[in-house]
């Protein structure tokens, strides 16, 4: 239940826990005297074992686990476990008009984030991928039309795989866009609840969809694979006449575009990998910028020139000089982050360009072990802000936050070791051979951005919680809604913490983000050790570059 209480107004909840049921074993007053009970040992799957005897799961749908670059991991639950809160559907997850660059180069504090792979692929959800540019610089697919894909075969050496869970809301012969794993990535099995007939889509830029004939929402878990060297391999020293032919551009960008690769350093009179070695050091050098650049008319030269921008900005100008250049290069993006891929006429190869906000909302989910892709072969300038750096910096956070919960509770507990959920194992991806490492970034991920004090105070925030979710129960999913700003305007993109008071302890429960009208809507889920009883919510946030600090009454 919840109660509000004006003047002023809070916000109370009223917590519950479910009660578990007890059965009884009545016995049989004739049963035998010397009868004893047959004491079982419960035991804990064995993921190396299930790996090592190939098991399935119960139902025989899904293997029981699956070795990965994190390790061995199980499926998802399909029938059981907790579906995922994010739901995709169609409309919310197209974009029929494509991309369009914009000159806002600032850097963002906070963005949502929801990643449904196992291992976790934070922030390199695949979910809009674009290969052609228009006139006026906006980006679409130059082959929209979808094809069915297989689903079946099995997982290849070299290959990564990944159990994906979705929530999927259907509508009779209507595609759907779903993410994926990285470009060429393959469905070995899946499974759906409830059980649907599913058919699965993709355009030229390899962009997926799922389509049935039925219509109402359902939870898929399926088992993916994918060449390991798709991700940050080594771009091969092929000639030009190897790679793929590239259609020909617009020639209103000719002249835009000689600007740029003079700036550069490029030309046909190099071998591809030296054009593109020279491009992802070029754009990587880029900074983010409040002061959006000079405006002559043309958006890709004046981006290109400045060198501001994050990482929308660095990937769509990668695409638009690698295309005029000869080398077929696509624009990916999600929720949170963009990057590129690079044909060599054989492979796509996933490239970051950096950019990355300092912080996400929701992600990634600590439980899950990390995908450890291969080491970065392009180096990265001194206080690089890769999607990678990015899913270290939140890993190890919300490990840390988990662990000081855990003393809280239970200060003589064992404490976990190094290792322990991907949070401090392998901090770099392989990448300590590329300079500063992954905390090269002199932003520890805080998403109150150090204030200049010769620059105005910022205007305190305002965070009002318009509406939360009536039964609350221990474990479970709380949603909340709400608004942020402050003197007026919105507060874009900033991190919202929800806390709760319960008995004179505030702790944060969770974090989420607003997006660009300052609004938040999402779900933190209730520890099991809060008790049972009323108890103080609070939405606070510690602001941004533009917004002070601030937190609902």
């Amino acid at each position: 239940m919840i109660r509000s209480i004006n003047k002023p107004r809070r916000t109370w909840i009223g917590l519950t826990h479910v009660a578990a049921l007890a059965a009884a074993l009545a016995l049989d007053g004739g049963a035998r005297a010397d009868a004893s009970p047959v004491l079982h040992e419960y035991l804990e799957p064995d993921a190396n074992e299930a790996v090592a005897l190939g098991a399935t799961t119960q139902s025989g749908e899904l293997p029981a686990a699956i070795d990965t670059t994190g390790g061995p991991v199980t499926p998802p639950d399909v029938y059981a476990s907790a579906p995922p809160s994010r739901v995709y559907e169609p409309g919310a997850t197209s974009e029929s008009s494509g991309f369009r660059p914009d000159r806002d180069t600032g850097r963002p504090d906070m963005l949502r984030y929801d990643d449904p792979f196992v291992p976790t692929l934070t922030p390199y959800k695949r979910m809009f991928a674009f290969d052609a540019v228009h006139v006026d610089y906006s980006l679409y697919v130059r082959a929209p039309d979808k094809r069915p894909m297989p689903i079946g075969g099995r997982a290849l050496a070299g290959d990564d795989r990944f159990f994906a869970d979705l929530r999927v809301m259907l509508l009779a012969d209507e595609p759907v866009r779903i993410p994926t794993a990285g470009p060429g990535a393959r469905l070995i099995q899946v499974v759906s609840s409830p059980a649907t007939e599913l058919v699965l889509l993709k355009d030229g830029a390899d962009n997926w969809f799922l389509r049935s004939n039925d219509a109402g929402r359902v939870r898929i878990v399926a088992e993916l694979a994918i060449e390991r060297a798709t991700f940050e391999s080594d771009f091969p020293d092929v000639d030009w006449q190897k790679l793929a032919p590239v259609a020909l551009q617009p020639p209103e960008h000719e002249a835009a575009y000689r600007d740029v690769a003079r700036a550069i350093g490029v030309s046909r009179s190099l071998r591809p990998k030296q054009v593109v070695t020279k491009m992802v050091e070029y754009f990587r050098s880029f900074t983010a910028s409040d002061d959006p650049p000079a405006n002559h008319g043309d958006i890709y030269l004046d981006l290109a020139l400045s060198k501001k921008g994050v990482c929308r900005h660095r990937a769509f100008l990668f695409l638009v000089t690698a295309l005029r250049a000869g080398i077929a290069t696509r624009f990916i993006h999600n929720e949170a982050h963009a990057w590129v891929e690079v044909f060599d006429g054989t492979r796509w190869h996933r490239v970051d360009l950096g950019g990355a906000a300092v912080n996400l909302a929701d992600a990634p989910r600590v439980e899950r072990p990390p995908h450890r892709a291969p080491p970065d072969r392009f180096a990265w300038p001194q206080g690089r802000d890769s999607g990678t750096d990015l899913a270290h910096r939140e890993r190890a956070e919300r490990a840390e936050t988990r662990e000081r919960e855990r003393r809280a509770n239970d200060p003589n507990g064992p404490r976990p070791s190094d290792g322990d959920d991907g949070a401090h194992g392998n901090s770099d991806q392989g990448n300590s051979d590329q300079g500063d490492g992954a905390h090269g970034n002199s932003d520890p991920g805080n998403s109150e951005s150090p204030h200049d004090p010769n620059t105005p105070p910022r205007p305190a925030a305002s965070v009002l919680v318009e509406s939360i979710d009536r039964d609350v129960f221990k474990g479970k999913p709380l949603r909340l809604r709400g608004r942020a700003e402050a003197d007026g305007a919105v507060c874009a993109n900033v991190r919202i913490d929800v806390l709760l008071d319960a008995g004179g302890i505030e702790r944060r429960i969770g974090s989420l983000a607003t997006d660009d009208g300052g609004i938040f809507d999402g779900e933190v889920v209730v520890p099991l050790d809060v008790p049972v009883g009323d108890h103080r919510l609070f939405a606070a946030t510690p602001g941004n570059r533009r917004c002070g600090p601030g937190r609902s009454p």
